[in-house]
């Protein structure tokens, strides 16, 4: 996996502290929540986790420490990460400090300011990490990828695989650590400031949006969970003709509400047919990026989650998608048109039943 993609993946995992003001959690407390399937799905100001969690663990909070054992993946966001217990599965994590204590069975992907793997952890799987200062101490069984303005390394660390570094100051006896190949590029840290400058821009406006569709989607799942299920079954069942309805309704509607805003009667039946499309503008990719998450997330962990984890995954591949020149624009117009196209098929539905 390329460190790039790794790394919009770990930031969009920090992007979910956006979750507790979705949900409407309290400053009083945290939000932690029990699934039928044995996820754990949390976020608040502090979080310590001492149980063990019998399926996936999402947290996203200040602090985040877990004390038990993960039977399968750990998705965590926030300020401070603190894994002591044993993850069977996958460590995907974004934050200021992470410290992985504990065994990983599968792969770390983590993106931090500072990324700690002790002395007393295994990782079975890969390493993928990015971030300003990263410290080695523990055994990889798998390869490894890392960019760091610093690494370091202790007496006990071991990589059995293959090592693609990408750092500026690293320690001269790599090698003897490393048991595959090692390939290393210098960074000079003046030229990756500057080369990467004119990205800052792009980077946060892409954080911005995506913010902004996180918190619209997560309002919207919890204030109207049965809409937005009915609306993403609706894709499911027929996007095209979806598409070609939300197509009429983009090109008809506004010339119907000119033509109406020019009689003297019309004017505000006008005013509210421009109000409603404006509104279903705003919401309609909502199911489709809830669907697009439901698949993606059935097919990669062949098990069920809930909404609020299939409109992450979903906001987030749409967000790169987006970025796809020319195709991007492209992906985007026929969201906007079979939500649309989903919400007209809704509203009629609502018609013939009388509400």
């Amino acid at each position: 996996m390329e460190k790039k993609l790794v790394s919009w993946l770990v930031l969009l995992i920090a992007l979910f502290v956006a979750l507790p003001y979705s949900v409407g959690a309290s400053n009083e407390g945290n939000l932690l929540q029990n699934t039928s399937s044995g996820n754990v799905f949390g976020a608040g100001d502090s979080l310590q986790i001492n149980q063990d969690i019998q399926g996936d663990l999402v947290l996203a909070g200040s602090r985040l420490e877990i004390n038990g054992n993960v039977v399968h993946d750990f998705i965590g966001g926030g300020g401070e990460l603190v894994v002591n217990g044993n993850v069977s599965g996958n460590v995907i994590a974004g934050g200021g400090s992470i410290k992985v204590n504990g065994n990983v069975g599968g792969d770390v992907a983590v993106l931090g300011g500072q990324i700690f793997l002790s002395r007393n952890s295994v990782v079975n799987g890969d390493i993928l990490l990015g971030g300003g200062e990263v410290t080695l101490d523990g055994v990889v069984n798998g390869n490894g990828s890392v960019s760091a303005g610093t690494l370091r390394t202790g007496d006990n660390f071991k990589l059995k695989g293959n090592l693609k570094l990408e750092s500026q100051n690293y320690p001269s006896n790599l090698k003897d650590d490393v048991g595959g190949n090692l390939n290393i590029t210098a960074r000079n840290e003046t030229e990756y400031q500057y080369a990467n400058a004119s990205e800052g821009f792009g980077i946060f406006s892409f954080i911005l949006g995506l913010l902004a569709s996180l918190a619209l989607g997560f309002i919207l799942i919890y204030l109207f969970p049965g809409f937005v299920s009915r609306l993403a079954e609706l894709v499911r069942d027929s996007a095209l003709k979806a598409g070609l309805l939300g197509f009429l309704i983009l090109i008809f509607l506004p010339i119907l509400s000119i033509v109406l805003l020019i009689t003297f009667f019309g004017w505000s039946l006008s005013v509210l047919m421009i109000l409603l499309l404006t509104i279903g503008i705003l919401i309609a990719t909502v199911p489709v990026k809830l669907l697009a998450g439901e698949i993606i997330y059935n097919k990669i962990f062949k098990k069920d989650a809930g909404k609020m984890v299939y409109y992450l995954i979903g906001a987030f591949i749409f967000a790169i998608a987006y970025e796809i020149p020319l195709l991007g624009g492209l992906i985007r117009f026929i969201a906007l048109l079979i939500g649309l196209g989903v919400i007209v098929v809704w509203l009629g539905e609502h018609a013939r039943q009388g509400i």
